[in-house]
């Protein structure tokens, strides 16, 4: 039995156009559309802002659950933007971004221990941490952490890379180590040393913040960090532009609480509203990423999915003969294979069945091969017109041709004989003197063997052809009977 390798195209398979956009805020470009989000959200916050001063100093109502609930949500907001910030790292290992997280990592010790130091909110007089000052001074803590940790992100991007390129794994241990330094440091001046901070909170009126140069330098951080955003992104990425608006808040925040000078004044409600606006944004960023992340990710797995079909499409199209369409001799053998293994009910039994044209070579020689392959093409329609759905064919050989079918083992033979003389009928009908002949191999379905089968199968074969071609004939009595 000879093979003959298929023509199969050389192409590759085509790799998509992918979108090298990247997913991340921090370098994501910023659209016009984004831009003007962010510059209207600023004009309506500082607006906002500039209207409420003049009413700033009215005292509100007293609503006691709000400190509870405000504060709560401002720890969780933090603590969720500081969790978040620290994956984006670990899944970019972008260095720069650990300014940033570092600096909510402060913030939320701090609002933590500002919970703690609370007056009346644990305990019935005083507070679990500090003293009259450790409020007051862990709200400047706060807001001046938040700004320093925007403005060493911004300033880090004028820093040489080649800095932290060498051991990043060191400078990220080093910046963490400095930023729980601070903690540390901020918790320490609070509680252990609260009786020598200087006097912020007078019984609730914190007018002293802007009388003692407290809330001037506040304003100057924030201001600095806004102005060194600026200077060193142009507010390009996502990231930048939401940055500023934070910032923008943050001035407003701090600007309209002096004013306030006291608790539960409009200015103090107001506040603590920019403040959960500035949490609010830092917080929407990160999950606006993991959307977009989780999006990609779904992008990317229909992309991957639809590819690998597409290759396996284009891997059995390799394995398909270009002339015939049927199946080349390993796919032949792959499906022949998956059939005798479905769970058919009952004793089953397996027919090969080889077939070889008898006067091909005078077809090719005196006709031409156009005509040969013209033969060939009639062939193969002529097996798929006798077959069953289940049975399957194949092209192993320049005139050579294959069958596989499964049946119950009691009437296997008289189906293969009928299918072999329908073949031999319909191949002998094609004209120009062509005839098969048919060698028929019947094998026990469960312990066949593919070589054992097609030799037996390619013996009966020639078997045939030497008792006068086009006929079929059936190898070895003794295996029939051992079916049979």
């Amino acid at each position: 039995m000879t093979d003959r390798a298929s023509n199969a195209g050389n192409n590759a398979v085509s790799k998509p156009a992918w979108h090298h956009k990247s997913v991340s805020p921090a370098t994501r470009q910023a659209t016009g559309r984004q831009r003007r989000s962010a510059l209207w959200a600023c004009i309506a916050i500082a607006l906002g802002t500039l209207l409420l001063l003049p009413l700033a100093a009215i005292k509100g109502a007293p609503m006691p659950a709000f400190i509870p609930s405000y504060q709560t949500a401002a720890v969780l907001a933090y603590l969720v933007i500081t969790y978040l910030i620290f994956a984006h790292y670990r899944a970019t290992g972008a260095l720069d971004l650990l300014y940033i997280g570092g600096g909510c990592f402060y913030c939320t010790g701090i609002l933590i221990a500002q919970f703690l130091a609370l007056p009346g909110m644990f305990l019935s007089q005083g507070a679990l941490l500090g003293g009259a000052q450790s409020a007051i001074w862990l709200w400047f803590f706060w807001h001046a952490g938040l700004a320093l940790g925007i403005l060493a992100y911004a300033a880090s991007r004028w820093w040489d890379p080649a800095l932290a390129a060498g051991h990043p794994e060191r400078m990220a241990h080093r910046l963490m180590a400095v930023v729980a330094a601070a903690l540390i440091a901020s918790l320490a001046a609070v509680s252990v040393f609260h009786a020598q901070l200087p006097q912020l909170d007078d019984n609730g009126n914190f007018h002293r913040v802007i009388n003692s140069g407290v809330g001037a330098l506040l304003q100057l951080i924030t201001a600095t960090a806004l102005l060194i955003l600026w200077q060193a992104t142009r507010f390009r990425a996502v990231l930048h532009v939401w940055l500023g608006v934070a910032l923008i808040a943050l001035l407003c925040d701090n600007a309209i609480t002096m004013a306030g000078g006291s608790q539960f004044s409009i200015g103090w409600y107001v506040g603590r509203g920019n403040a959960l606006i500035l949490a609010m944004v830092l917080l929407l960023i990160y999950l606006r990423e993991i959307n977009q992340v989780y999006l990609k990710t779904v992008h990317d797995a229909r992309l991957l999915a639809l590819n690998n079909a597409m290759l396996e499409v284009r891997m059995d199209q390799v394995r398909l003969d270009d002339l015939t369409g049927l199946p080349g001799r390993s796919l032949f053998l792959e499906l022949a294979e998956t059939l005798r293994s479905r769970d058919f009910p009952g004793r089953q039994a397996v027919a090969l069945l080889f077939i070889d044209l008898d006067g091909f070579k005078r077809i090719n020689d005196n006709l031409g091969h156009d005509r040969g392959d013209t033969v060939l093409v009639k062939v193969a329609a002529a097996l798929r017109s006798v077959l069953r759905d289940s049975d399957i064919a194949g092209r192993v050989g320049g005139d050579e041709f294959v069958v596989c079918l499964v049946a119950p083992a009691a009437g296997v033979q008289a189906i293969a004989t009928a299918v072999a003389g329908r073949i031999v009928s319909r191949v002998a009908a094609i004209g120009d003197g062509i005839g098969c002949s048919i060698g028929i191999a019947l094998c026990q379905a469960e312990n066949l063997e593919w070589d054992a089968a097609l030799r037996h199968a390619d013996e009966a074969m020639y078997q045939a052809k030497r008792q006068g071609k086009s006929r079929f004939t059936i190898y070895g009595h003794a295996l029939l009977d051992e079916v049979a």
